[in-house]
C-alpha cells in the first residue's frame, strides 16, 4: 500500500519508549473535573466559593466551611446518561468529503446509569458561644465519571488509485474520585480562613480497534480484499493523588463577599498498562495472539489552580461569580529520573474557567440557575507521538489517534427545600439539580498528513439528588 505518510524519526530505547507511553493527552484525562457535588452547588452552576455554607466549595475555596453557623451532613446520589456525536452532524446518510477522505460516525448513547453515591460530606461547627472559632469537614465526591464511546468511518484512494477503507473505534471511561478533609476558621462573619488536603484515586479505561483494509473488488491484485491493518487495543491506568488548596473570604459588609483560592498541584503516582493484539500489519495476516504489551510507572503533577470569586446578596436573591485559572504549562511527567521536561508547555497552553450562578429563596423553597464555560487546555495543533507498539512504529509512530480535549459548557438548574430556612436549630432539607453538559474533543486518526481533524460532542445528562440534615 502506497501512502502519504509524515516521517517521524523513531529512537528505538526502552526508556523513550516507556516516556511515550505516557502523554499530556493520557495525563488530561484526570486533570478534567466537571460540575459535580451537592444538588444546591451543582444548581448554582458551582458559583459558591464566597458564599461557601456548601460542603462542595471545600476543595476550591476552603474558607467556604468556615461560614457554617450548625453542623451538616448529606448525601447525593444522580442519575446520568450520554451520548457522542459529530459537529456538524455527519452520518452514514450524508458523509462529509474533506482532504479526499469521505468520512462519517455513528451517533452513540449510553444507557442510564445510577450513581447511588456521588456526593456525601459532613461538617462540624465548633461555634457554641464564641464569636470565632473553628469548623472541621470531610468530603467524598466524583469529581469525573466519563463514559464515551465514539467511532470514525472513512474511504479514500490511495497513490495508485485504489480505494481504501479505515475503520476506528474507541470505548472510554475515565473516573476520579476525591476525599478531601478541611479545617477552617470564622473571625466574627468578617473574614473566614480554610485549607483542605486532597486525596484522590484515579481509574481509566478504554479499548478500541483500528481496521485499515481493501475491500473487495476495489483492488485487481486482491480481488477478494486485503486486511492490510487490524489492530485491537487496550489501556488501563489507574493510581492516587494528592494536594492542598488554601483559602479566605472577606465579607466587608453583610451583602456582599469576596473569597481567593490557591490549589497546589495534583501529584500524581500512577500505573499504566497497555497492549495490541496484531491480526494484520502491513497486509501480513495474524492469529490475534502476537502482542505488544508493557506497563510503566510514572508522576506527573497536574497545573496549579487559582481561583478569584464573589457573591452579592439582595434581599432573598443570591448572585454568584467565580474565574478561575489553572496554570497547564507548568505539569511535568516523570518515570522515574526521566523526566519529559517542559512537555506541558508543547502541547498545552494555561486555561480559564467561568462560573455564575443564581439562588432565589421563597419562604422554604429555593430556585436556582448557574452555568460554566471552561476553556481548552490544548494548544490548537498538539500532535501525540507514540513509538510504543510494532503497530505504532510501522504507521510512522503515532498513536490510533489524538484526542484534544475542547472547550465544554455545563447548563444547570435547581429546586431545594429547608424545612426551617430562618431557624438555627435542627433542620432537613432537599435538593434536586440537573445539569446539561457539551465537551468537545478534536479526534484525528492522524495516520496520514491529509487525515482531518474531526470534532465531536459528548453531551451528558444528570440528575442529581441530595438529602441533608442541619444540627
Amino acid at each position: 500500500m502506497k501512502t502519504n505518510r509524515s516521517i517521524v524519526v523513531l529512537v528505538a530505547m526502552s526508556t523513550a519508549l516507556a516516556l511515550s507511553a505516557q502523554t499530556t493527552f493520557d495525563a488530561a484525562k484526570v486533570y478534567e473535573e466537571e460540575l459535580n457535588g451537592t444538588a444546591r452547588y451543582v444548581g448554582m452552576g458551582g458559583a459558591m466559593g464566597a458564599f461557601g455554607s456548601d460542603a462542595s466549595v471545600m476543595s476550591h475555596n476552603p474558607a467556604g466551611i468556615g461560614t457554617y453557623r450548625q453542623g451538616d451532613i448529606n448525601v447525593s446520589l444522580s442519575f446520568f446518561g450520554s451520548s457522542v456525536n459529530t459537529d456538524p452532524l455527519v452520518t452514514s446518510k450524508a458523509p462529509a468529503l474533506v482532504n479526499g477522505r469521505t468520512f462519517y460516525s455513528h451517533n452513540r448513547k449510553s444507557d442510564l446509569t445510577l450513581v447511588p453515591i456521588d456526593n456525601f460530606s459532613f461538617v462540624l461547627c465548633g461555634k457554641g458561644d464564641y464569636d470565632s472559632y473553628l469548623n472541621f469537614g470531610v468530603s467524598f465526591r466524583r469529581t469525573l465519571k466519563m463514559i464515551r464511546e465514539l467511532d470514525y468511518i472513512d474511504s479514500f484512494f490511495d497513490a495508485d488509485g485504489y480505494e481504501v477503507y479505515r475503520e476506528y473505534k474507541d470505548h472510554q471511561t475515565n473516573e476520579v474520585k476525591s476525599f478531601d478533609i478541611n479545617l477552617s476558621y470564622n473571625h466574627f462573619d468578617k473574614l473566614y480562613f480554610g485549607m483542605t488536603l486532597g486525596l484522590l484515586d484515579t481509574d481509566t479505561w478504554s479499548e478500541g480497534y483500528f481496521y485499515d483494509y481493501y475491500p473487495k473488488g476495489s483492488h485487481p491484485d486482491f480481488p477478494d480484499g486485503l486486511d492490510y491493518t487490524v489492530v485491537d487495543k487496550m489501556n488501563t491506568a489507574e493510581g492516587k493523588g494528592w494536594n492542598m488548596a488554601f483559602g479566605m473570604i472577606v465579607r466587608p459588609v453583610s451583602a456582599l463577599r469576596f473569597g481567593a483560592a490557591l490549589k497546589t498541584p495534583t501529584l500524581y503516582r500512577q500505573k499504566l498498562e497497555y497492549a495490541d493484539y496484531l491480526y494484520a500489519l502491513a497486509g501480513e495476516k495474524k492469529d490475534g495472539t502476537e502482542k505488544y504489551k508493557n506497563s510503566v510507572k510514572y508522576n506527573f503533577a497536574s497545573p496549579f489552580t487559582l481561583d478569584l470569586s464573589a457573591g452579592l446578596t439582595v434581599g432573598q436573591t443570591a448572585l454568584g461569580f467565580e474565574y478561575e485559572m489553572h496554570f497547564v504549562e507548568r505539569t511535568s511527567l516523570s518515570i522515574g529520573n526521566s523526566k519529559m521536561h517542559s512537555q506541558g508547555a508543547i502541547d498545552m497552553k494555561n486555561y480559564s474557567k467561568i462560573r455564575v450562578g443564581i439562588e432565589q429563596n421563597i419562604d422554604k423553597f429555593s430556585l436556582r440557575a448557574g452555568y460554566n464555560f471552561t476553556e481548552s487546555m490544548f494548544k490548537d495543533g498538539a500532535g501525540i507521538y507514540l513509538g510504543d507498539s510494532d503497530f505504532n512504529r510501522e504507521r510512522s509512530g503515532t498513536d490510533f489517534q489524538v484526542d484534544r480535549l475542547g472547550e465544554t459548557r455545563d447548563f444547570t438548574c435547581g429546586l431545594g427545600y429547608c424545612s426551617a430556612p430562618n431557624n438555627s436549630d435542627t433542620q432537613f432539607y432537599f435538593d434536586v439539580a440537573f445539569v446539561h453538559r457539551i465537551r468537545n474533543s478534536v479526534v484525528n486518526v492522524n495516520e496520514y498528513i491529509e487525515d482531518v481533524d474531526v470534532n465531536y460532542q459528548y453531551k451528558s445528562n444528570k440528575v442529581l439528588l441530595t438529602f441533608g440534615w442541619n444540627f
